[in-house]
């Protein structure tokens, strides 16, 4: 569906200070959202790595929770070592009695393998209570494990679907809240039309009916019935009940590239993308696909996001448009494609062939959208002179929509006209 071609500018007055943006409601603040949100932006997300934040940052999601239970370990120690001295007092106590030699006393209790371990124990707690150790830190992982949230497998943390979802929910939050200050309005999603399918059964044609509804079969055998040949008076004329249904089929595509580890720009997209999963879950028949590219597109599920090493390469923009087209070219629905870039088009087929190439394969593929009427939106994360003739480019050909935003408004600038679309298909 085709729609008139706009390009939005950065606001003038804009800072990355997330949390002055946020209403008190969506201050949604927990230890399993604060940790998964630090585990999702890792690079390293072994256990030993994580242990390290938890004793190098005092702020890390894990230090307070591995401290204390850090503290009830050494409380425990020094309990069972407390009782075991009190029996050990009173075996003393037996033995003075019964008239041992107090050297020989002194020597077993120096040497009491028990003792030795309980102390041992307490003076390497004791040493980490600057920071958290690995068993401490393995306990609170174990933990989210129980809960679902993470899987541990061959000693690297990974966030499963549960986990996302309860990140993405909170986001999503966030980012309607946002919408809403903003006087936006009610962020319900409404039933949008398309298609029209037909249904199998067809009735007789009423004035106003479109043409391309006609039963063909149904009429011809009708003004057989009627005359034994076919001779098409009005009344013969048969039409199919059109079926309204809701449906919109969205491509997200994420350019992985080595800028965009800059700037959170790349955190950012990931969040925006498990907001939209999770707006698009709560309606079933929709559909979301994700793409990741840089000079190589790859399509992952919504929530695996999370868990993508991105970042490097050069930029493939026709490559990730071409494989959203094709991944729903059988799908009905509605089509409507974001692409979420900070670079210029400069890369085809994994070779690298500068921008004015890029841009005529990027062009081509623009006209394959607008003839499948698939709706092109570009959101773009810098405001560099090539992205500026890029946009440029296709808003003089009618080709698609382009936007200028920084990282911390992507999610309300995509979520925004995301619900906006919704409501214009209603």
């Amino acid at each position: 569906m085709n729609r008139s071609p706009e390009v939005s500018s950065y606001p003038d007055n804009s800072r990355f200070d997330l949390a002055s943006t946020l209403c008190s409601r969506c201050q949604i603040k927990s230890k399993d959202t604060d940790f998964l949100k630090d585990l999702a932006y890792s690079k390293d997300r072994s256990v030993e790595d994580l242990t390290k934040k938890a004793q190098d940052r005092p702020g890390d999601p894990m230090a307070d929770p591995s401290k204390n239970y850090a503290q009830e370990r050494l409380k425990e120690y020094e309990d069972e070592l407390k009782e075991y001295d009190e029996g050990l007092s009173q075996s003393v106590m037996d033995d003075v009695m019964d008239g041992r030699e107090a050297e020989e006393m002194i020597e077993e209790i120096i040497n009491d393998e028990t003792r030795k371990r309980l102390q041992e124990a307490i003076q390497v707690i004791k040493g980490e209570q600057e920071g958290s150790g690995r068993e401490d830190v393995m306990t609170i992982l174990e933990e989210y494990e129980r809960q679902g949230l993470i899987t541990i497998k061959d000693g690297i943390v990974k966030i499963t679907s549960k986990g996302a979802r309860l990140l993405a929910s909170t986001t999503l939050e966030r980012v309607l809240c946002n919408l809403s200050r903003q006087d936006m309005g009610g962020h319900s999603v409404e039933e949008t039309g398309y298609g029209p399918e037909m249904s199998t059964h067809s009735r007789p044609y009423e004035l106003g009916d479109d043409y391309f509804l006609v039963d063909i079969e149904g009429t011809a055998l009708r003004a057989l019935e009627r005359k034994g040949k076919i001779e098409l008076e009005t009344e013969d004329f048969q039409v199919f009940e059109p079926m309204h249904q809701s449906r919109l089929c969205v491509g997200l595509m994420i350019d992985e590239s080595g800028s965009m580890g800059d700037n959170h720009k790349l955190r950012a997209a990931i969040e925006t993308s498990l907001a939209l999963a999770e707006l698009v879950r709560r309606e079933p028949k929709d559909l979301l696909k994700v793409f990741i590219f840089s000079e190589t597109v790859k399509e992952i599920p919504p929530w695996e996001i999370i868990n993508e090493m991105l970042g490097g390469g050069s930029t493939d923009i026709r490559a990730a448009m071409r494989a959203f087209r094709k991944a729903v070219a059988h799908e009905k629905g509605d089509k409507q494609a974001y692409i979420i870039t900070d670079t210029d088009p400069n890369t085809e087929d994994g070779r690298y062939v500068g921008f004015d190439k890029a841009m005529a394969g990027v062009v081509e593929e623009a006209m394959h959208y607008r003839k499948q009427e698939i709706s092109l939106n570009i959101i773009m994360l810098d405001n560099n002179p090539f992205l500026k003739r890029f946009a440029s480019t296709l808003a003089r050909k009618n080709l698609g929509r382009t936007f200028f935003t920084y990282p911390w408004k992507l999610g309300e600038v995509l979520i925004e006209d995301y619900l906006r679309s919704r409501k214009i298909r209603a």
